[in-house]
């Protein structure tokens, strides 16, 4: 169970790693959906860069995934010996 504060609203969370896990990923394929969505309108400068700032977002997350110690999905990521091969999202997101 992690207890921290919430420094802007001095409220007390208590949330399970579990919960924790899966609320991320959980926003990472909410996320996902939205960049789909978006996709499927007219391009735009301003919707390729709402797509790009979601992008983001998942890429934070996937972040906070790490800090939180989960394991790395794309163990061959640093492995030069795998030349070209590029491993698809964990998660099964299409960004």
């Amino acid at each position: 169970m992690i207890t921290q504060l919430n420094k802007t609203e001095d409220v007390l969370w208590t949330i399970s790693y579990e919960q924790e896990v899966v609320e991320n990923k959980q926003l990472r394929k909410d996320t996902d959906d939205i960049i789909q969505r978006i996709k499927d309108l007219p391009p735009s400068r301003e919707r390729s860069l709402s797509i790009t700032k979601l992008q983001e977002g998942v890429m934070w997350l996937g972040m906070d995934l790490k800090r939180l110690g989960e394991a790395n999905p794309y163990p061959s990521s640093k492995d030069a010996s795998t030349g070209a091969t590029i491993e698809p999202t964990a998660d099964n997101l299409k960004l």
